[in-house]
């Protein structure tokens, strides 16, 4: 990258104002993809813009590139329902709180793509679920966290023990609307891939 492109995308006046400017975008950045649900497209869109400002600074404040630091793996514990679940929280909330934290570009592409494999494995668990056609969820929203493990505390306490019985709710209930729409996540990543 030149340094006229480098301005494009971080245009400065003052060489005191550079890092401070990148760690503005940076924060900019993690704001929007912390408040998104994982989205491989959505990411890829904010990916593509947050590297060209992280190369512009590497390129302005004439530094080393950033090297990853960020270190975790997320695992899906996917014996029954309410371990995934929480094991899926654990990640999500460690994750996002790392991801909070980074300070670096590498960290945060790193960190993104474990939030996908976290919402991949917990959302696999429902896959083989057949949804009636009427059943409509909206991929790009969160249900109430509080709300569904008080549901899957429900689920299990009525005896339910196969994630296919989820199947049998209605339609309303949140648990049933839950997996629906990690159904259809799914189904909408991996035609990304």
């Amino acid at each position: 990258m030149t340094r006229e492109d480098a301005l494009m995308y971080l245009p400065y006046e003052n060489e005191d104002d550079i890092k401070d400017l990148y760690q503005e975008k940076l924060f900019e950045f993690k704001q929007k993809v912390l408040s998104a649900v994982p989205s491989t497209r959505l990411y890829q869109i904010h990916l593509k813009k947050m590297a060209l400002i992280h190369d512009a600074y590497v390129c302005l404040a004439e530094v080393d590139d950033v090297k990853l630091t960020a270190e975790y793996k997320v695992n899906v514990n996917q014996n029954n329902l309410k371990t995934a679940w929480s094991s899926y929280n654990y990640n999500k909330n460690e994750v996002k709180l790392m991801l909070a934290n980074a300070n670096g570009f590498p960290d945060v592409h790193f960190l993104l793509g474990q939030l996908l494999e976290n919402q991949r494995l917990f959302a696999t668990m429902f896959e083989h679920l057949n949804f009636t056609q009427s059943a409509v969820a909206l991929i790009g929203k969160d249900l109430d966290a509080m709300e569904l493990e008080v549901e899957i505390e429900r689920f299990i306490s009525r005896g339910y023990s196969d994630i296919k019985e989820i199947e049998k709710l209605d339609s309303t209930n949140i648990l049933f609307q839950e997996a629906n729409r990690l159904y259809l996540w799914l189904k909408t990543e991996n035609s990304v891939r």
